[in-house]
């Protein structure tokens, strides 16, 4: 494996995948193709969760949200951070929660919960590329955009241990964790240089 850039912002969780799970990833793979593979397996995701098989979602969900932190870090840890990485990675999460969230949240919590992510979420696009491409700001992720990933990844990963189980917390549980996603990513909004 390629020496780890110090100056891309490698993070822990960078360092751990590079040790472990990217050590099983062939050199000849690319971060985009990673990004690419988020993007096959989101409509495979979400036929299972129309068709309401919530065991085989989940983990197909987890799988493909671990793309998610695999091409983060063989970009950063190989430094392979390229300007189409910094499109296509982004609209490949966003693409995967939407996708998730309009098929469970919608049907499990409440609609407005929904709307109001989808909403939120594009405004940080909106935002972003008016930050970039008319002030010219050098835009990347920073710690809110992060949590609100982690915590939307987390909020739906416990929506669907309420589907398995049945558990009204869970269902609870899952939803105010989606609810400070929503937070996250409404602080993200106002952050100068964060998307």
């Amino acid at each position: 494996m390629a020496k780890i850039n110090q100056d891309s912002q490698v993070t822990v969780i960078d360092r751990f995948l590079a040790k472990t799970f990217l050590k099983l990833i062939p050199k000849s793979i690319t971060p985009n193709q990673i990004t690419i593979v988020r993007f096959i397996l989101t409509p495979v995701v979400g036929w299972l969760f129309y068709r309401e098989i919530y065991d085989w979602g989940l983990i197909l969900f987890l799988l493909t949200m671990l793309t998610d932190a695999l091409d983060g870090a063989l970009a950063r840890t190989t430094n392979q951070i390229t300007d189409l990485g910094k499109i296509i990675d982004p609209l490949a999460d966003k693409l995967a929660i939407g996708t998730v969230v309009i098929l469970l949240v919608f049907k499990f919590i409440n609609p407005v919960i929904v709307w109001v992510m989808i909403i939120v979420d594009v405004l940080i696009m909106i935002v972003g590329g008016y930050k970039k491409y008319i002030l010219g700001k050098k835009i990347q992720a920073e710690i809110f955009g992060k949590l609100k990933l982690i915590t939307q990844v987390t909020g739906i990963t416990v929506l669907l241990l309420y589907t398995l189980f049945g558990y009204g917390w869970l269902l609870l549980g899952g939803k105010y964790i989606l609810m400070g996603a929503i937070i996250f990513a409404s602080i993200s909004l106002f952050r100068p240089h964060s998307i």
